[in-house]
């Protein structure tokens, strides 16, 4: 007799994708207070506290569910079968599961940027490191996925009006962060995919993570012209599609990186300043960003690259465990708790992204004018009576630029 199949009743949060492409370490020693490294941990801001993992982590295992049925078996290959996926994490799911070992892929079905970079520092923070595994493979791997809306995001250590044409951003409806690690400046839309891999200190290797990349691209389409170049940068074509950054700490190692795929290129242009403007001249410790000639990769979709890295990493980071790595879900109404909202305020917050920044001096050479600003205050200039002003209301007032100090909006 055929047996009813009982499908979830709440249809309207069942997520649906189109069938994915099935395709068919050099661990080295990093000294973090090596100055040959010390780049890769100003690209992050110190992201750890102490956790205690026993609480979430030690379950009874009496407690556990009973097997499934035979018509709860049936139900889950249709879902298999379909694609249909579960609803999102609820903020103690997300919080059981990140605090718990075990190797998952998590992918945000949010496109809003300040969720989804608190949801990556809310992993990256908590994900356990135990003693007991250094020396050997790491139990606790996990890929991150999200796509933001328009955004321009520069890192923790830049100064915003050296690195954005901020009025232009504006005009195109673009979102303006400061985010909580290092590295350089990045324009993000619905065309690029943010990918982070967390893994060990011990199995960290700059190039490790691009590498497979790159392997699966391959494995999906050997005609790919995709290559890594020393900065670990995947190109596309010669031109790069691809950037990342580095965190080592505390055990734990971290790489987030950028993919074009879609991304309106046309439309990026004029939001991000050269690094030499005729008659002006910064003077700073704000980390510099890499100009350089980008393209999209010849993909169909963004969910392509997606699955192709997903089937990569089930695939090469499953070991000798003969259960698939799961796959979650997240967004910002259900996955949340007071962590990530605290994180999120902290992101969207005038006092991070304009008065944290690095001191710097700027000069107007042609009109013998110089600003010093800390913390987004001007602190010392050749005008005293700007002392004290806040820079930033300074750079919004374009008529006060553009006859006093320089022949276009700063």
């Amino acid at each position: 007799m055929l047996k009813l199949c009982h499908f979830p009743k709440c249809t309207d949060k069942i997520w649906y994708r189109p069938l994915r492409n099935i395709t068919t370490k050099t661990p080295f020693d990093i000294d973090e207070s090596d100055e040959e490294y010390k780049h890769f941990n100003t690209m992050y801001s110190e992201m750890f506290t102490s956790l205690d993992e026993k609480k979430v982590c030690n379950k009874d295992v009496s407690a556990r569910s009973p097997r499934i049925s035979d018509t709860d078996d049936l139900n889950n290959d249709l879902q298999d079968l379909f694609q249909i996926e579960q609803t999102p994490l609820s903020g103690v799911e997300l919080r059981d599961k990140v605090k718990c070992s075990g190797r998952f892929i998590v992918r945000s079905l949010s496109h809003n940027p300040y969720y989804n970079l608190s949801l990556e520092d809310y992993i990256f923070r908590n994900t356990p490191v135990s003693k007991e595994v250094t020396n050997k493979i790491y139990p606790n791997h996990r890929l991150l996925f999200y796509i933001n809306n328009k955004c321009a995001v520069i890192g923790k250590n830049q100064t915003i009006w050296q690195e954005l044409y901020l009025s232009e951003l504006k005009k195109q409806g673009y979102e303006v962060m400061r985010r909580l690690s290092g590295g350089g400046t990045v324009i993000h839309d619905m065309g690029n995919v943010n990918y982070s891999f967390i893994t060990s200190r011990n199995e960290f290797h700059s190039n490790f993570f691009n590498e497979l990349i790159v392997k699966w691209l391959l494995s999906y389409d050997k005609t790919l012209p995709v290559t890594l170049n020393k900065r670990s940068d995947i190109l596309y074509s010669g031109k790069k599609c691809s950037g990342s950054a580095f965190k080592i700490a505390q055990g734990k190692a971290y790489h987030h990186g950028t993919m074009l795929v879609k991304s309106d290129l046309n439309k990026f242009h004029g939001l991000l300043k050269p690094k030499d403007i005729s008659g002006i001249h910064w003077d700073s410790a704000s980390v510099d960003s890499v100009r350089s000639d980008i393209s999209n990769i010849s993909l169909p979709s963004t969910d392509e690259f997606i699955n192709i890295c997903t089937d990569g990493f089930q695939n090469d980071f499953r070991g000798d465990n003969t259960s698939k790595i799961p796959i979650y879900y997240c967004d910002e109404i259900n996955s949340i708790n007071d962590e990530i909202t605290t994180t999120m305020n902290t992101l969207n917050s005038d006092s991070w992204k304009y008065f944290s920044g690095p001191k710097f001096k700027v000069d107007f050479k042609d009109k013998t004018l110089s600003i010093s600003c800390e913390k987004g205050v001007i602190t010392e200039s050749s005008i005293s009576s700007l002392i004290g002003t806040d820079f930033k209301k300074l750079a919004e007032d374009e008529e006060f630029f553009t006859e006093r100090i320089y022949n276009k909006p700063f």
